[in-house]
Parts: structure tokens; C-alpha cells; sequence
């Protein structure tokens, strides 16, 4: 019986290590985030409109891409709306969500050498969006 306790110990003792791990890493390596690109794409959507948001590395550098529909997904249209990347930067782990006109992307970089997620917003149904915003913990 006691063995089976400190199993069960054990196990969520590892489970909650690789919580932390992932979480405390939300940069991965280029081949981890080829992996990642075998994943569902965020979609968000408003009205008719349907929007998408996602890393890539097609341009040989991980930049964050941006396709919207105004015809319930008939026709995209696609853009980059990260700063084109240049060296070891990684731009993932995007996120959108949407609200009426107004379409929010987030996704962590690492262009400034710390990890840290950055903020974009539409508020003209993703046509153009506001200058990216890079938090951080200090404000």
C-alpha cells in the first residue's frame, strides 16, 4: 500500500515538474516548433468574418502570420504582422481572440533576448493593426 501512495506521489510530482517546464519555456527550439506547426491554428471569428493566427518559419526566420475572411472562410487574405526576424529570434505560441470589429493577436518572442508576449489590435477587422506592444513585468 505504501509503495502505491508514493507512486501516485511520484506521478504528480512529475506532472506538475513538467507544468513548470513548459510554462516557464515558451520558446522552443526550431525543431519543436516545427512540431508545433502540425497543430490546430488559433481561429477566432465576429459576424461573417473568421480570423486565423500563426507562426511561421517559411521566410527562414519564425514570424507570426495573420489571415482573415470576410465570406465565412471562402477567400483569405494573409499577412505578416510580426516585425520580419532576422538571427535566433522565435515569434509562437500565438493566440487571437475577436470582438465586433476589433481582432487581438498575442504571441511570445524572444527578440529582445528575455521571453516575453507581445500584443497586437485591429480595431477595423484585422485590415491594419496597431504598432505591436512588447509586455513585460516592469509595466
Amino acid at each position: 500500500m505504501l509503495i502505491k501512495k508514493n507512486i501516485g506521489i511520484f506521478a504528480i510530482v512529475v506532472l506538475l515538474v513538467a507544468t513548470v517546464v513548459i510554462y516557464a519555456n515558451p520558446i522552443q527550439s526550431a525543431a519543436a516548433q516545427e512540431r508545433m506547426s502540425l497543430r490546430a491554428v488559433p481561429i477566432a471569428t465576429s459576424g461573417s468574418s473568421v480570423y486565423m493566427a500563426w507562426p511561421n518559419n517559411d521566410t527562414g526566420h519564425f514570424n507570426v502570420f495573420f489571415a482573415k475572411s470576410t465570406d465565412g472562410g471562402k477567400t483569405l487574405k494573409t499577412m505578416m504582422i510580426s516585425a520580419p526576424n532576422k538571427g535566433n529570434t522565435i515569434d509562437q505560441n500565438t493566440e487571437i481572440s475577436a470582438s465586433g470589429s476589433n481582432v487581438y493577436v498575442t504571441w511570445w518572442t524572444n527578440k529582445t533576448g528575455t521571453v516575453m508576449p507581445v500584443f497586437r489590435a485591429s480595431n477595423d477587422n484585422g485590415d491594419t493593426f496597431a504598432k505591436a506592444i512588447t509586455l513585460n513585468s516592469t509595466g
